[in-house]
């Protein structure tokens, strides 16, 4: 197998990829059916370098900025297994990893000091992830993000038996009083769960549900002590993004409420 040229590799920071991994990878789909949704969209342009994963319910969006540019754009889907690999065999610290795509190859390239990690690109066109991220939302709600994660921790114990609901019930406050964020689980066989978090709210009061599961897994990958869910109706996707932060977002699709 000829030797690929280096020099033209992407360098990576280590901490900064494996982020970046952890933050994208578990929203890729692990349906072979589609096998283009089992990867991950790395895209450079100039020094900037986006990673996208959407399965069809949720999208998560990770930019970041390189320390030397590229002279030509790059697109490649990546499968998220491999990522996850990279992410797990790359040590820690501050070494660098080169990310190499050898003209004509359909692979992808990533060498680091004592190793070497080479993978299969996924031929096809990535969806347009661009079109699900919501423009604008009436209501935005910020809120702690281990609250949160934690409220939806105890939900998912009631909600795992049944439809994997969690309901999110959002009240602006008053003047004097802070709004809050209801956040429950419920199933036939182990009744309910309710947990109140306070919230700075922003906009008119709404109920709506997520896949517990999906709320719990973005959750743990935020960063910033506080987080923004931001909404608009109970049917349109809702965007939550670490506040302070803008180098990431993740869309995740609601599911109906019934009665």
């Amino acid at each position: 197998m000829p030797v690929p040229d280096l020099s033209h590799g992407i360098q990576l920071n280590v901490a900064d990829i494996k982020e970046m991994i952890q933050q994208v990878a578990f929203a890729a789909s692990t349906d072979e059916a589609r096998p283009i949704l089992t990867g991950v969209l790395v895209t450079v342009n100039g020094e900037r370098i986006t990673l996208a994963a959407a399965d069809g319910f949720r999208l998560s969006v990770r930019k970041a900025v390189l320390s030397t540019a590229v002279n030509r754009p790059i697109s490649a889907v990546i499968p998220a297994r491999a990522l996850a690999e990279l992410a797990r065999i790359s040590g820690d610290g501050n070494q660098a990893i080169t990310m190499v795509l050898p003209p004509g190859r359909g692979q992808v390239i990533f060498r680091m000091k004592d190793v070497e990690l080479v993978s299969q690109l996924i031929e096809g066109t990535f969806p347009d992830y661009e079109q699900i991220i919501p423009r604008s939302c009436q209501t935005r709600t910020v809120l702690s993000t281990l609250e949160f994660l934690k409220a939806g921790k105890q939900a998912e114990i009631f909600a795992r038996e049944g439809s994997r609901i969690a309901r999110i019930n959002i009240t602006p406050g008053g003047e004097l009083k802070p709004g809050i964020v209801e956040i429950s689980g419920q199933s036939e066989e182990t009744g309910q769960n309710q947990t109140e978090i306070t919230a700075s709210i922003e906009g008119p009061p709404l109920l709506i549900a997520f896949n517990v599961r999906f709320l719990r897994d973005v959750l743990e990958v935020i960063k910033t002590p506080n987080v923004a869910l931001e909404t608009t109706i109970e049917t349109a996707p809702g965007v939550i993004r670490p506040v302070g932060e803008d180098n990431f977002l993740h869309v995740i699709m609601p599911m109906h409420l019934g009665s």
